[in-house]
């Protein structure tokens, strides 16, 4: 037999990994008895798979682990006491297996070594198939909480920037010259309402900022009045799906003594609804 190409075969390595048939190891276990080099070559592929395991090697964080059986318990995947069950030791190499074991013969030694090797991948593959799934659902949930939180805070970004547009709207409005600001109070029986006309003297055009007044009623709408000479003119119904903060176009007004709003139907009235009256402002 070449030993030097039995070696080179890679058997050895099959051996040391568990991964051999029970032929193979029986083969192996009997020439190695015989043979020197094979036994040395054991020997120093056990050691050189030892120390990668030490190498390799990443120690888990404690609070990732406790996070990941936490999970796992959550999710009914694992007992409480699952680990406390595993085995204390693991024997890796066959030194350590040789030693554990009573005086028996070749075959029945390789039989509980192919056994013990089996039981061992085993244990390990069933911890490292628990720890994987509790890590890939512990870091699933984590990108769907990423996600969640990455689409509310755009969400208040958008809001905040609809917010900023409105009031640097609304800054150009009071800081033109020919800008008239008049606010509008609540009347007697809605003393806390509060709007804000912008009436351009120039160009006579009419903005309207609902400050403080409640969202309306389905089918109901806020109207616009100016008072001409003790007469009510509609200056337009403010816009459904405006927010209550922007200062809306409304119809030009030529020339007014004061501003009033009134709580229409939709669409508007050609004259204003006495009892609806919400709030009024003179000039």
């Amino acid at each position: 037999m070449d030993i030097e190409a039995y070696i080179s075969s890679g058997i050895i390595e099959s051996y040391v990994l568990g991964l051999a048939s029970e032929e193979e190891v029986s083969i192996l276990n009997c020439i190695r008895k015989n043979n020197s080099a094979v036994d040395e070559a054991v020997i120093e592929a056990e050691k050189m798979l030892e120390n990668l395991a030490e190498i390799q090697a990443v120690a888990m964080p404690i609070s990732l682990k406790e996070k990941i059986w936490a999970r796992l318990e959550d999710e009914n995947l694992v007992g409480k006491n699952d680990a406390a069950d595993l085995p204390p030791t693991v024997i890796t190499s066959s030194d350590e297996y040789d030693k554990s074991l009573p005086n028996s013969s070749t075959e029945e030694q390789t039989a509980q070594m192919a056994s013990l090797r089996s039981y061992g991948w085993a244990i390990a593959a069933s911890v490292l198939l628990a720890l994987s799934a509790g890590a890939n659902l512990f870091f699933y949930q984590q990108q769907q909480q990423d996600r969640q939180m990455l689409a509310q805070t755009n969400t208040q970004l958008n809001s905040e920037q609809t917010a900023l547009a409105v009031l640097q709207d609304k800054w150009a409005l009071i800081q033109n010259p020919a800008i008239k600001t008049i606010s509008l109070k609540g009347v007697e029986t809605k003393p806390d309402l509060h709007a804000l006309v912008y009436w351009d003297q120039q160009s006579k055009a009419v903005y309207l900022s609902l400050e403080h007044m409640p969202v309306p009623p389905k089918g109901k709408q806020y109207q616009l009045w100016a008072m001409v000479d003790g007469q009510p003119v509609s200056a337009g119904v403010f816009p459904v799906a405006a927010s209550n903060q922007m200062a809306s176009k409304m119809l030009d007004v030529a020339k007014a003594q004061a501003f009033a709003i009134t709580l229409e139907d939709e669409g508007g009235k050609p004259s204003p609804t006495l009892t609806e009256l919400c709030v009024m402002g003179n000039i």
